[in-house]
């Protein structure tokens, strides 16, 4: 619905936006599109992956997620990564995944705080406790 209207809508009044990947943040804004909806075409490709589940691991902070997504509990731990390094989080676990095998590890769920789904890579975690 909204790569239809983008489609449809005027910049500058005389050319028709063809193809929404190729213009830029201040194009979007000035038509009306919020630019947080069109993810970058690396990120559209890497969300669009075969994600592998991992249900066993000897890692013991794989393993804490494998049982918050197990049990439903909520995970909270340090996040190294993202726009507050550092930051407390806390996250209900729905998947832990490998793009690859013996690739990076990461932890999907969703996040009260931000009130959406966010992806964490199991790396960039400190410390964490289930709570």
């Amino acid at each position: 619905m909204l790569r239809a209207r983008a489609d449809q809508a005027q910049l500058g009044g005389q050319e028709t936006v063809k193809n929404i990947r190729y213009f830029k943040r201040q194009d979007l804004i000035r038509i009306g599109l919020d630019p947080k909806l069109f993810p970058f075409e690396s990120l559209f490709y890497w969300l669009n992956k075969p994600r592998e589940p991992v249900v066993a691991s000897n890692d013991p902070l794989a393993r804490m997620f494998i049982e918050g997504m197990l049990t439903g509990e909520p995970v909270e731990f340090i996040y190294l990564g993202a726009s507050k390094p550092g930051s407390p989080r806390k996250v209900n676990v729905s998947l832990v995944f490998q793009l690859e095998e013996e690739g990076r590890v990461y932890v999907a769920g969703y996040c009260p705080e931000r009130e959406a789904k966010r992806v964490f890579a199991l790396d960039l975690v400190m410390v964490m406790c289930a709570s």
